[in-house]
């Protein structure tokens, strides 16, 4: 998958998911799911125009190298106390994910992905992806379940899905035991320090293709997609 290292959408593949009358639609008809706005939680205006909750689900393997990722950006999240939001590590998903999606309007994914691309690179895109597949949250070998799984599951029992958004890190090693490579680092800490402004882009606006940017990149997380209007509430 090759990034535009401009932090802009790239390419988008026939698979990709957008935004349709108010759907998200993959286009072999799997996934359906309406947006859900206009939540009756009372937040920071900082967290976008519908007042919606946002839910963290950190993913990997904490023992292998890059695929680490996921998991310490939320530790380092949650050492620092003032992320607003809900977060989860899951080392194994699976379909444990069914239970997490009811939690949140908007569920962010931090993830290992190995596209082949430099070590560090970032990548923000809305799940499912055609473009990407993360390592935790791809069909785990062991079980047979993931992503793919649960929001087919999901949508046989007509369930309403938050908006899935993920943003992958590039892996270098992934080897057991291997610490994390110095790219790596340096993205997590780019990530933790622009969380607010992540927060604020993806709780006010559409993710329409996939944004690559460098771990060294400052324009991350980059400009809104489409913008999310707020919806009433009630009264005139």
């Amino acid at each position: 998958m090759k990034g535009t290292g401009t932090g802009q959408p790239g390419t988008l593949d026939s698979g990709t998911c957008l935004p349709k009358g108010g759907l998200y639609e993959e286009q072999q008809g799997i996934f359906q799911h309406p947006v859900r706005e206009g939540s009756a939680f009372e937040r920071d205006p900082r967290e976008g125009t519908s007042g919606s909750r946002l839910l963290i689900v950190g993913c990997g393997n904490p023992a292998a190298g890059d695929d680490s990722a996921g998991i310490e950006i939320v530790r380092r999240l949650r050492e620092r106390g003032d992320c607003g939001c809900e977060l989860r590590a899951e080392t194994g998903p699976g379909v444990g994910l069914l239970d997490l999606l009811p939690l949140a309007d908007v569920v962010l994914f931090f993830d290992a992905v190995t596209s082949g691309e430099v070590p560090g690179t970032l990548y923000l895109t809305s799940l499912p992806s055609a473009e990407l597949e993360p390592r935790a949250l791809g069909s785990l070998s062991g079980h047979g379940w993931g992503l793919v799984e649960t929001l087919k599951l999901a949508n046989a029992l007509g369930r309403t899905l938050p908006r899935l958004v993920l943003l992958g890190i590039e892996a270098g090693t992934v080897t057991q035991g291997a610490p994390r490579s110095a790219a790596v680092e340096q993205a997590i800490a780019l990530i933790v320090e622009r969380m607010p402004d992540l927060k604020f882009l993806l709780l006010s606006s559409e993710i329409i293709g996939t944004r690559s940017f460098s771990p060294n990149d400052r324009s991350f997380p980059g400009n809104a997609g489409v913008r999310i209007q707020a919806v009433p509430t009630g009264g005139p």
